[in-house]
């Protein structure tokens, strides 16, 4: 090995626990560094460079940790923030809990009673539909910022009309299913006053100003109108006010939050999430998924120049090929499947997926306990074979080391899942002894003929 190759690899070795400091920082994050500022938040629309300042603090944290050494970014910053139950890790999104914050000032105002609300009142609101309050050049900051989040809170309220002063006649849901603009939009588009209230059209007996004289079909259709509204059976009380997004129809920060992060779902990854295993380990099969963890190509596609052959058998190192193609894996695979009784091999994750289930139908609670035990195996053995030059003598070690995992592991389930886990455990150490019993001493690395991998056909079988 040459002085290059040397420096290669030792700065391979940097990034080899990274996915393991990301399982404590993803904790500290939540709990620390995203609420240091959540005061100011509550108050004040925070500018667009002073949340990138702060998601800039947050990533660099979060793959860095305390050091100062560089660290890849194996997974972009949004994809992070979104919520497990969207692929994400569930670190809050600034901007988005930022604007929920604030809607929550709305909701007060609309819904509760105090000194505050009586200033806004009669300062800012006066006697107009808080939906068509604008912004005016004397407006103190911490209004103007609320006025910029109004449309959003507006999204989510919804109004049970009684005396109508609080409802917009046109852009309120109230008469029907949908706004009267939606509904009639020629009449909305030629009415000269579009802000006004439902109380205030009634006050008016209906005659209000438009654009044109209107053609026989559409005073017909206004007269419609008319009549349905002074047919609704108005109260003498003010509009009751609820909340469409949140459970008992009551404002939530976090309905707000879930909403707005809503268009964000690209598949969720629950099966990681409640499996009982530890939580690094559940960011390891995280990144594993998709597709990020630091296999040697993913190093080339980050400017890394060290060799990209596979430790075990020289082929192009890739998250697929390390952890179901390579031959060792195969081997494992193979091994554990003929506890299984299966007659294939998994090729990929969601080939395992279909595999699993089709050969253990009965066992969902514990399949991504297993694949994580023995993922994570190989993973320590491809680690250990690179850095400390352990080359394994035969695959069956990787497995005894993963039916070591699963058995410390067993001690988070339930006492029903620990018998059946350290069955298997048995099960499978009995089949990786027999394997390393009929080992040939004379060749150290010599593999055994690997099994048939999967096919797309079988695996939906």
């Amino acid at each position: 090995m040459d002085a290059s190759d040397g420096k290669n690899e030792k700065k391979l070795k940097i990034w080899k626990g990274n996915s393991l400091s990301i399982a404590g920082r993803t904790t500290l994050i939540n709990s620390s560094l995203s609420n240091a500022f959540i005061y100011h938040m509550s108050l004040y629309l925070l500018p667009k460079t002073v949340v990138d300042t702060l998601d800039k603090q947050r990533r660099t944290y979060f793959w860095k940790g305390g050091g100062t050494k560089k660290k890849y970014h194996l997974v972009r910053w949004e994809n992070i923030c979104k919520s497990k139950s969207k692929g994400g890790l569930g670190v809050k999104d600034i901007s988005k809990m930022n604007i929920s914050l604030l809607c929550k000032w709305w909701w007060k105002l609309e819904t509760e009673n105090g000194l505050w609300q009586d200033l806004v009142q009669k300062k800012y609101v006066k006697d107009s539909p808080l939906s068509v309050v604008s912004h005016k050049i004397d407006d103190s900051p911490i209004w103007t910022d609320l006025l910029k989040v109004k449309q959003v809170y507006l999204g989510g309220r919804v109004l049970q009309v009684k005396n109508g002063k609080n409802t917009r006649f046109w852009e309120d849901i109230w008469l029907k299913d949908k706004p009267l603009c939606i509904l009639h939009p020629v009449l909305f588009d030629w009415c000269l006053n579009k802000n006004i209230s439902v109380y205030n059209v009634l006050c008016a007996n209906g005659r209000l100003p438009f654009d044109w004289c209107l053609p026989p079909s559409f005073f017909q259709e206004w007269l419609g109108i008319l009549d349905a509204t002074f047919s609704f059976n108005f109260e003498d009380a003010n509009d009751k006010v609820s909340w469409k997004w949140g459970r008992n129809k009551m404002f939530t920060t976090k309905s707000t939050y879930d909403h707005l992060t809503a268009g964000q779902s690209r598949g969720h990854f629950n099966h990681i999430w409640k499996a009982k295993i530890p939580y690094k380990i559940k960011i390891f099969t995280w990144l594993l998924e998709k597709d990020a963890v630091l296999t040697k190509d993913n190093l080339i596609k980050r400017n890394w120049l060290g060799n990209p052959s596979c430790i075990f058998c020289g082929q192009l190192e890739t998250s697929k090929h390390l952890f179901f193609q390579c031959p060792v894996a195969r081997c494992i695979w193979g091994m554990v499947g003929s506890c299984l009784g299966a007659t294939n091999v998994p090729n990929s994750c969601s080939q395992f997926k279909l595999w699993i289930e089709h050969w253990l139908p009965n066992g969902k609670p514990i399949h991504h306990f297993g694949f994580a035990a023995v993922c994570w195996a190989i993973w320590k053995g491809r680690n250990k074979a690179i850095f400390d030059g352990k080359i394994i003598r035969h695959p069956a070690e990787i497995l005894t080391h993963a039916c070591a995992f699963m058995t410390y592991w067993a001690g988070l389930t339930k006492e029903d899942f620990q018998v059946g886990i350290l069955e298997g455990v048995k099960s499978l150490l009995a089949y990786a002894h027999r394997a390393l019993a009929q080992q040939a001493a004379t060749t150290p690395r010599m593999l055994p003929a690997p099994p048939t991998p999967a096919t797309e056909d079988e695996d939906e079988a």
